[in-house]
């Protein structure tokens, strides 16, 4: 016990976890691995709380001891330990032995032989998997063992025998002492585990996992209730899930920081300080009013700039500065969100979801006395890479060259899928022009950040009037070098279809006509090759 503490307090350690109130480190003694788990007390109340209950290490070393009596698997708890002061707690901890052989299940369903499924091996594998996990839950839960926190991250799968599942971080664990947990709690168990892999999993396969749980249990009667209220619950999950980790932008947190400075009242990210960002933007108002280079954009409502960034080895940032010309609106977002705070939202309500745009820094807002004057938003510089329009018209020109066309080809389903993807998820993005996506080019494929943020909604999803004016959007503001074909390529990628029927005649029918008044780009006079 003696040489673990020792490797905890020593260099033989790898830091897993780092938190403000957690610390998870593995350490290595006599050819094995441990891992110390130290929770510290977040405030006075809980301190004071901790003279009347147990602390969260005893509660781990509880559940799971209680686990191994049922002979489902976990993680062997080799000690804990409490640090107190007059009694109150201050810090606890508890050792557990490593599980050899075993790596996430997130992990094993994201392995490229498991997740492609390019053959019938590794389709079998991973239905064989997928049941298996299913078992394991729905035994665990006969056992009225409600985990808390049942999530990809936390079973681990043995790597030699894919059915041998091991639950982790039992802190939130509890026990029903009548028998097999109840519908509402198996409900909430089931939605957060299947959250935690559709990112990895089919629709169908999260659909025969359902069922084969239902079909273990005599519990439901109703198989298509069940399944509608999972289903509603994993929605209600990714929605609250996504909601929490957006606002964390415009609170203080181990990520973000609120200060004001003078007149500036600045949301940044924690590495930052506060001097060199309010240098950055006097400079900015110095290329504006002098028009110095290194101007991107400048109009009554809208000032971009880039500039390199003097205090630290970085390739520079862009700032763009929201103008406020009406009083009204001055008046009005003095009270409400301003289209600078919408933009710093949207931008890590995107990233939450996995989609690309520009990493944002800081949210500026300059007030004087209540009055907001002027807001600017600190972000990544991408100026290195093309707007969407102008990458079309430098790599797409030749209309021979087979090797580009067929480049062509890939460029219009990537950006089709990315655009499903968009709706599907809820995102509706109110002025999606070709030149608000910014082009990175990979080796044959392409990421696209979406850029001009403020006017982003979030819902369960997009209506098919929005999804036309999105489209229209695109369609117009795309050269003739995208030809008809093209855009018929890139709408039934988008629809997922492989032939029009009357439905999406009409649909694509609606899309031409919004796109021909709009009298962008794309003149549809002019015909492609």
């Amino acid at each position: 016990m003696k040489g673990i503490i020792d490797s905890y307090t020593g260099n033989n350690c790898e830091v897993i976890h780092n938190g403000y109130f957690k610390k998870v480190v593995k350490c290595n003694y006599e050819h094995e691995s441990f891992y110390v788990k130290q929770y510290t007390v977040r405030n006075v109340m809980d301190a004071i709380k901790s003279v009347f209950s147990i602390s969260k290490a005893q509660k781990e070393w509880n559940h799971a001891y209680n686990l191994l009596g049922y002979n489902l698997l976990t993680a062997e708890p080799i000690a804990y330990g409490e640090k107190r002061r007059f009694g109150l707690l201050k810090d606890c901890y508890i050792i557990l032995k490593a599980v050899q052989d075993c790596i996430s299940l997130k992990r094993v369903l994201l392995n490229s032989s498991i997740h492609e499924c390019t053959g019938e091996h590794e389709k079998y594998k991973k239905s064989t998997l997928l049941k298996g996990l299913i078992s394991f839950i729905r035994e665990m839960h006969d056992y009225g063992v409600f985990h808390g926190e049942l999530h990809a991250e936390n079973i681990l799968v043995d790597s030699r025998n894919l059915t041998l599942f091991y639950l982790i971080d039992l802190g939130r664990m509890k026990f029903r002492n009548k028998g097999a947990l109840s519908q509402a709690w198996r409900i909430r168990e089931i939605s957060r585990l299947l959250y935690s892999i559709i990112d990895v999993c089919t629709d169908e396969e999260i659909t025969d996992m359902i069922k084969n749980y239902i079909r273990q249990t005599s519990l439901f009667k109703r198989e298509e209730k069940f399944q509608k209220t999972v289903m509603g619950k994993i929605y209600r999950i990714k929605h609250r899930l996504w909601y929490s980790r957006s606002k964390k932008c415009l609170r203080t947190n181990n990520v973000f920081k609120i200060v004001k400075h003078h007149n500036y009242k600045i949301n940044m990210r924690n590495e930052w300080d506060v001097n060199n960002l309010v240098g950055l933007v006097n400079r900015h108002t110095v290329l504006l009013k002098e028009n110095l280079g290194n101007i991107i954009k400048i109009s009554p409502k809208v000032g971009i700039t880039r500039i390199q960034f003097p205090f630290e080895d970085m390739l520079g940032v862009c700032i763009k500065e929201y103008k406020y010309p009406s009083v009204f609106k001055r008046f009005l977002y003095s009270f409400f969100n301003s289209p600078a705070r919408k933009a710093w939202f949207s931008a890590h309500g995107l990233m939450a979801l996995k989609f690309l745009t520009p990493k944002q820094y800081a949210l500026i807002e300059e007030r004087v006395s209540v009055k907001l004057k002027r807001s600017f938003i600190v972000m990544e510089d991408i100026s290195n890479y093309l707007p969407c329009n102008k990458y079309i018209d430098e790599m797409f020109k030749s209309f021979h060259d087979k090797i580009i066309i067929k480049k062509k080809r890939n460029f219009i389903s990537c950006l089709a899928v990315s655009f499903r993807r968009l709706h599907d998820t809820g995102v509706y993005h109110h002025d999606l022009k070709a030149n608000n996506i910014m082009v990175e080019e990979l080796h044959n494929k392409w990421n696209f950040y979406y850029l001009d943020l403020d006017r982003i909604y979030f819902g369960k999803e997009v209506s098919i009037e929005k999804k036309i004016k999105n489209l229209s959007q695109i369609n117009a503001s795309l050269s003739n070098i995208i030809t008809y074909t093209d855009r018929l390529r890139f709408y039934l990628i988008y629809a997922n279809i492989k032939a029009l029927d009357i439905g999406n005649k009409l649909v694509l029918r609606t899309i031409v006509r919004a796109s021909i008044k709009r009298k962008h780009v794309w003149n549809p006079g002019v015909l492609g090759r």
